[in-house]
């Protein structure tokens, strides 16, 4: 008995000095660095947002450090993006939303304009969150596995110390349609004035710009194909109402489907703002400085 012991002691030892032995080895081959992980912005959450969340169910995304996205100037405010991911399977939707934020400043206008964006993308998926109790029969009756969804993303087309210009372009798709519905929406923001730009607001009055915008935007998609759905066209407002405001000039985006057939896709117009410079009113020309021809 005194010999099992003592060989189980021996054996218990040998392994002890083995794996120290290894560590000490693989340690030196792999030192460890005293870097922590860097924490993305963006927080993702996979819950029921009718139900209050766990806090071990709201978590930051790791991933490499935030990458700015846009500069105001030589201002220290930057652009970041935070994403949204909401999945329910019991309301049956499943959202990913990317909206941009700006850091960098604790002053009201900027957290006030965050405020602004993040409603805007809210806006775009709160129809998916509180379905009836008739739809969910429903979908469970004639769609057992498919989900409701929105996707957004954006793209930042201008940041100045004056001007704030961003592209919103949406994927909605709702149970039982044929296709997902691609669609773009945009805030151009007068950092000075604090306010959203209206396309009126940038233009002489009396100065025809829908007319000019319309023949222009005609003229160069005509050139893609013969058929085109012209009505989409005409000189009204809300044929132009997806707008940025770049470094060359004004960009128009027409989503799929509206201009020509929905395979070809989504379709922009820049107009230079040397075509438009006669029609821009002064509060445009101090907004765009660099940007304007002499």
């Amino acid at each position: 008995m005194k010999r099992l012991v003592t060989n189980m002691i021996g054996c218990l030892a040998s392994f002890t000095f083995g794996v120290a032995a290894f560590v000490f080895l693989d340690s030196i081959k792999h030192p460890v660095t005293n870097e922590q992980p860097q924490v993305n912005v963006s927080v993702r959450c996979h819950t029921d947002p009718l139900a209050e969340p766990p806090p071990s169910m709201m978590v930051a995304a790791p991933s490499a450090s935030p990458r700015p996205e846009g500069l105001f100037g030589e201002s220290p405010l930057v652009i970041v993006p935070h994403e949204v991911q909401l999945k329910s399977e019991r309301l049956r939707y499943k959202i990913n939303v990317r909206y941009p934020q700006i850091v960098g400043s604790e002053d009201l206008r900027i957290r006030q304009l965050n405020q602004r964006l993040k409603q805007i993308a809210t806006k775009q998926y709160e129809w998916l969150l509180s379905p009836s109790k008739s739809d969910l029969r429903h979908y469970r009756e004639k769609w057992p596995d498919v989900f409701n969804t929105v996707d957004i993303d954006y793209e930042v087309r201008s940041a100045s110390n004056t001007l704030l210009s961003i592209y919103f372009v949406g994927y909605s798709y709702g149970i039982g349609a044929a296709h997902s519905v691609q669609y773009s929406f945009t805030m151009n923001y007068d950092l000075t004035l604090r306010k959203e730009l209206e396309l009126s607001e940038i233009f002489r009055p009396r100065s025809k710009y829908l007319e000019f915008i319309s023949l222009y935007c005609v003229n160069r998609l005509s050139k893609q194909s013969d058929f085109m759905f012209k009505e989409a066209l005409t000189p009204r407002a809300e044929n132009f109402e997806s707008w940025n405001l770049t470094s060359d000039g004004i960009r128009f985006n027409f989503d799929n489907c509206r201009v020509f057939s929905c395979a070809s896709g989504e379709q922009t117009v820049v107009i230079p703002f040397a075509d438009l410079k006669q029609l821009l009113n002064r509060q445009a020309v101090e907004l765009l400085p660099d940007s304007l021809p002499a």
